[in-house]
């Protein structure tokens, strides 16, 4: 009798140390989880984020035998070349729900987590959380909702959904430490439409022309998730003189500007120093009025109007040259703008001998 008692309490010993050892197992493996639903829930503070990235990079990248239990049954796979680009697919043995969307499959790249979602979900989404659109031609995603602060600074990662090819992604924005403080107070100022405005009709002081600048770089360069508040929209478009197409990148504006008296939302860029507006299909005589250009300042076979409008010397002993521009495009619609370009002063240049250095 006593045998088969003792071996009775052996076997209890041993079913109540794997359940012992069952217990923390299960407990880390939903606290893994709850972590991992908080970040891409955009919830999570910023050492869950770090838990939770540094955890699935050692698991995917880590002997498998040393994963923690909660991971053995994890699946990572690559998809795309290694680079930048690379995305890592994550299966999931158990689903989860993030913003009411059930999955187990997770994405993980450049950007941070994100999961997939339908275009009914994109728009629950959207709705739910006020995200506001912005898009671009010239790189992916071409299409991103996010919550923007007035200034544009995301501080802290909030809801983000992007397009992906024929579906979309649920993620977060990048997080952003802000640098204003460090930097100087004429970098501090952002480019608004006074700035704008005058960059267009070539009145714009130094200052003004310097935050212009950095804004249409800040679009150019950097995805959606970094660029201003007031920016709907990039793409490039197909204005064309006599056939040959204008080598610019368009600019759509939240809220319209006053270009000579006409309302447009459409601010144009070229490499070259050109800042221009879209003006529309308008009579193109009126413009020309209103920038003080005649048949004499046409340029001899196409529809360009261009004049000086000032000139300044630079610390380098170069000059700065605006030039007031008006052209009109193949297919009707009008443009007006400021051209900025350089030149080396020449000791016998007549109109060089007057500026301040």
């Amino acid at each position: 009798m006593f045998p088969r008692t003792i071996r009775a309490c052996v076997l209890m010993l041993v079913a109540c140390c794997g359940h012992a050892d069952a217990e923390p197992a299960q407990t880390e493996a939903l606290r893994f989880q709850q972590n991992l639903l908080a970040v891409l829930e955009c919830r999570a503070s910023a050492d869950t984020r770090q838990t939770v990235a540094s955890t699935l990079r050692a698991a995917r990248y880590g002997d498998p035998a040393g994963r923690p239990l909660h991971l053995r049954d994890w699946h990572f796979e690559q998809a795309g070349d290694a680079d930048a680009a690379s995305v890592t697919v994550i299966d999931m043995p158990v689903p989860l729900t993030a913003q009411g969307v059930r999955t187990q499959r997770v994405f993980a790249d450049a950007q941070g987590l994100s999961i997939a979602i339908d275009a009914a979900a994109r728009d629950r989404i959207v709705a739910r959380h006020g995200l506001q659109l912005q898009s671009s031609t010239l790189r992916e995603p071409f299409r991103v909702w996010s919550a923007r602060s007035v200034d544009g600074n995301t501080s802290a990662p909030s809801i983000m959904v992007s397009s992906d090819g024929d579906g979309y992604r649920l993620g977060c924005t990048a997080q952003s430490a802000s640098t204003q403080g460090t930097l100087p107070l004429d970098r501090q100022q952002r480019a608004d439409a006074n700035d704008l405005t005058a960059a267009i009709e070539c009145r714009a002081d130094d200052a003004a022309l310097r935050r212009v600048g950095r804004l249409l770089q800040q679009v150019m360069e950097q995805p959606q998730g970094e660029w201003p508040a007031e920016v709907r929209a990039v793409s490039a478009p197909t204005h064309a003189i006599n056939g040959t197409v204008l080598p610019i990148f368009q600019i759509e504006l939240q809220t319209p500007l006053q270009i000579q008296g006409i309302t447009t939302d459409k601010v144009l860029a070229a490499p070259a120093g050109l800042t221009a507006a879209d003006l529309g299909r308008i009579n193109v005589a009126s413009v020309l009025l209103d920038a003080g250009l005649t048949t004499a300042h046409q340029q001899a076979g196409v529809q360009v109007w261009q004049r000086e409008a000032s000139r300044s010397s630079l610390p380098s002993g170069s000059i700065r040259i605006h030039e007031r521009v008006v052209a009109r495009a193949d297919d009707g619609t009008v443009l007006t703008g400021c051209s900025s370009s350089q030149m080396r002063a020449a000791a016998s240049d007549p109109q060089s001998a007057n500026i301040p250095h």
